[in-house]
């Protein structure tokens, strides 16, 4: 049932002008929701600008933003010139303020935010040594130790313009007004709106992540597998982070995330997510994390559509590898750590005696760039001179950063593998202009993500994990690992049944009790047989799964579209978002 917007959101965030990451994805996913704009009257998005770099003023916003005020290109369109530059004086900081459209391709809906934005490069240093003697005296935060770092000292520069901004642009019957921290960037904001101890302002910790577990999970050679462990045993005995893994307040983004327990609400996107956060501080006894859960795409899919892009995919993979594949499967992820992409190639080594059995092969795309977006022109002469993607060359304008590194692992597999071969596609997009010349040529990355049959998404650490589900809605079959937290999502939507969709691959499992001592000592060696184990069921489970027919491909459609149907973005923020937000607005201090 609709009800009148009556909620006054501002998100505090690095991505307020542009998508680029996980976050971004969030906050298109909940803007552009129906039932987001039913109970939602003003969305605010808050972040920093620079006005020492040179920009269009028209496009300060982004292209699909309109710059509504600017005193950095002197634009006044509203007359809030009176409201701003009291505060722009203050701080010795320039304000962008406009709007920005939410238009997510192929989902039939859109939605519309404001804008804030604040240059704090040069700030008013007295009042920003003020702030940080508050801080330290009410929260025992210790800026001292990290205002050297851009991240931590951006973010406290900017709390306090915030705080006033929204002062300014709020009219009384828009308040309660909840301020959101996305991650560790607006912890020093919602930290300054406890300081002033105004009841207008309700605050919420959106936990997109724990930094502090993500670091223990990518710097341990243990990974998962000793975290999770780890874990388990020291909630059930009652200890924390630092008794178990030493001090972590070295680490600015813990010192800040760990005291989100002093928000009105924290949110986590997945339950160890909510896990990782109660970990970090006795006071999260007292302070209950809701879990809210990340939306998947459900744009409906045809057998007909698939099958026309899977021939793009099986025409290019002819093009690159000379032979055509009979499965396809693909890995849309950032290069780093946590993306477990050895994990990738541990299946296929056991998935490629079983391809060979049945005479069939099969190829992996695994499309992830450390190097930014290369050029056309870039691609077009890798192509030409060297085969590029098929083949690399270590330097920009192909190998660089961890693409270098993975690039190494990928090779030897292809050299000892007769059924699969691994192409690393360093670039973002998938279109020739990105891809290069042998690239059908309608083809983009919406036929890249139907055509596969199989998602990796086999994460040492993924808060909730978006890309490893997108291909659901066009039948492939998605193998995550349990520690994502959208396999809770999963398990929750099908009531633990679990979904012939969905493969959940545990390397946290151990062939025997280890304590918290012998956890911590966890060596590569040892995580590696766990996984060589693993990796030998999860492939023999997904040659199970596999489609062979048009009429299996069309039932793992059918079972993927019913899944995503009951996980959008509509069915989150009603069940999960909206009673977390009325709790805490409900009563005068939030509590």
């Amino acid at each position: 049932m609709s009800r009148t917007p009556k909620l006054t959101l501002a998100h505090v965030t690095h991505e307020a002008v542009e998508q680029i990451g996980g976050i971004g994805t969030v906050l298109e996913g909940l803007i552009s929701s129906p039932v987001y704009q039913n109970q939602v009257k003003r969305s605010i998005l808050v972040g920093p600008t620079q006005a020492h770099i040179h920009a269009d003023p028209e496009k300060r916003l982004g292209e699909a933003g309109k710059v509504l005020y600017s005193s950095i290109d002197n634009i006044d369109r509203l007359g809030l010139a009176g409201k701003f530059r009291p505060i722009e004086w203050a701080f010795n900081t320039r304000i962008v303020y406009g709007t920005r459209t939410f238009d997510p391709p192929g989902q039939k809906r859109s939605g519309e935010t404001e804008i804030l934005l604040f240059d704090v490069f040069s700030t008013n240093h007295d009042r920003l040594a003020v702030l940080k003697l508050r801080l330290w005296e009410r929260f025992g935060l210790d800026s001292s130790r990290y205002d050297k770092l851009w991240d931590y000292e951006e973010w406290v520069r900017m709390a306090e313009p915030t705080y006033y901004g929204l002062l300014a642009l709020l009219k009384d019957e828009d308040f309660p007004c909840v301020m959101f921290s996305h991650e560790f960037m607006g912890m020093p904001s919602v930290l300054h709106a406890i300081l002033e101890g105004n009841d207008r302002f309700r605050t919420v910790f959106h936990g997109h992540e724990c930094a502090t577990a993500r670091r223990l999970v990518e710097d341990h050679d243990g990974h998962d597998t000793m975290f999770y462990n780890v874990l388990r045993q020291a909630r059930r005995q009652g200890r924390y982070v630092n008794e178990v893994f030493g001090d972590q307040s070295h680490f600015f983004r813990h010192a800040l995330v760990s005291r989100s327990h002093l928000c009105d609400g924290v949110i986590a996107v997945g339950d160890y997510t909510g896990q990782e956060l109660q970990f970090l501080d006795p006071h999260f006894r007292d302070q209950p994390v809701d879990i809210v859960y990340n939306g998947i795409p459900a744009a409906p899919v045809t057998l007909t559509e698939k099958n026309a892009a899977r021939r793009m995919l099986i025409d290019y993979s002819k093009a690159l590898l000379g032979w055509s594949p009979d499965l396809l499967m693909t890995h849309v992820t950032r290069p780093v750590i946590s993306k477990g992409l050895w994990r990738d190639i541990k299946v296929c080594h056991y998935l490629d005696g079983l391809l060979g059995q049945k005479k069939q092969k099969g190829v992996l795309y695994i499309l992830t760039s450390g190097g930014g977006t290369r050029r056309h022109q870039d691609v077009m002469s890798m192509e030409k001179n060297y085969g590029w993607p098929r083949f690399h060359r270590d330097g920009y304008p192909d190998l660089v950063g961890p693409e270098v590194d993975l690039h190494r692992m990928i090779e030897p597999f292809n050299a000892s593998h007769q059924n699969i071969q691994i192409v690393l596609v360093n670039q973002f997009g998938w279109s020739r202009q990105r891809i290069g010349g042998r690239l059908p040529k309608d083809m983009n990355i919406a036929h890249l993500r139907l055509a596969t049959d199989v998602e990796f998404g086999m994460a040492t650490y993924e808060p909730f994990g978006i890309s490893p589900l997108e291909p659901l809605n066009a039948g492939a079959v998605c193998m995550i690992s349990n520690v994502c937290g959208c396999e809770k999502f999963v398990e929750h939507v099908t009531a633990g049944k679990g979904a012939p969709n969905v493969i959940c691959a545990d390397y946290t499992r151990l062939d025997h009790e280890r304590d918290i001592p012998e956890l911590l000592a966890m060596t590569r060696q040892e995580r590696d047989a766990i996984e060589e184990t693993t990796s030998a069921q999860l492939a023999d489970e997904l040659w199970s799964r596999l489609p062979h027919t048009d009429r299996q491909r069309e039932k793992l459609i059918e079972s993927g579209q019913k899944l995503v149907r009951k996980m959008g973005w509509d069915q989150v923020i009603e069940e999960s978002l909206v009673p977390m937000l009325e709790r805490i607005c409900k009563t005068n201090n939030g509590k």
